[in-house]
């Protein structure tokens, strides 16, 4: 498995834990723009999520608005911390789908999607951990409002989201066949 194999779930992860709804947001948007597969069709279950849950407009404009919603929610200061246990979970979980969702997307089976739901919520973890305390720190510790550096974490959440779709997996599997390609050299002293 390559860094970029790595480094999609645990984005799109980090980018839900910081916003909850936005991992699958951005999954959804992807996939309705044909999700970077480059003229691959796709079979099963993969070929499902994306043809008929993920591209769905129903399902696309749900959970953009969710999305767009929550950004205006936190900002409001009745909005209960992240790290309660209930909001936690849920953005672990939510975290976990997404990666798991971004494993199947990519046509590459069950372990890869069971490696990206683990990545996607490791993830989701870091995401709410570091983005509370270190939004929290900011805040303490400059004279700017709260407000600021909560939209300097929303612009972070969609960064993280939006590589997580763009990117594609497609030069590590490239680097992969090469280096199995290569010729093996043995230095026995």
């Amino acid at each position: 498995m390559g860094a970029i194999t790595v480094l999609r779930p645990l984005a799109l992860g980090m980018a839900t834990g910081m916003r909850s709804q936005l991992g699958l947001a951005a999954l959804a948007v992807a996939m309705s723009r044909g999700g970077g597969k480059k003229g691959r069709k796709g079979r099963g279950f993969s070929s499902m999520v994306q043809s008929q849950v993920l591209s769905s407009p129903l399902v696309r404009k749900s959970l953009v608005a969710t999305a767009a919603t929550e950004l205006v929610a936190d900002k409001l200061p009745s909005t209960p911390s992240r790290l309660n246990r209930g909001p936690l979970l849920a953005r672990l979980a939510l975290g976990g789908l997404a990666g798991g969702l971004l494993g199947w997307s990519d046509e590459r089976g069950l372990p890869r999607a069971v490696a990206g739901a683990a990545l996607g919520a490791v993830g989701a973890g870091l995401g709410a951990f570091g983005g509370h305390h270190v939004r929290a720190a900011l805040d303490e510790r400059t004279n700017l409002p709260d407000r600021y550096w909560a939209l300097a974490e929303d612009v972070t959440a969609v960064g993280l989201a939006a590589f997580a779709v763009a990117v594609t997996d497609d030069s590590d599997s490239e680097a992969d066949a090469a280096e199995q390609h290569a010729p093996q050299f043995s230095f026995a002293g």
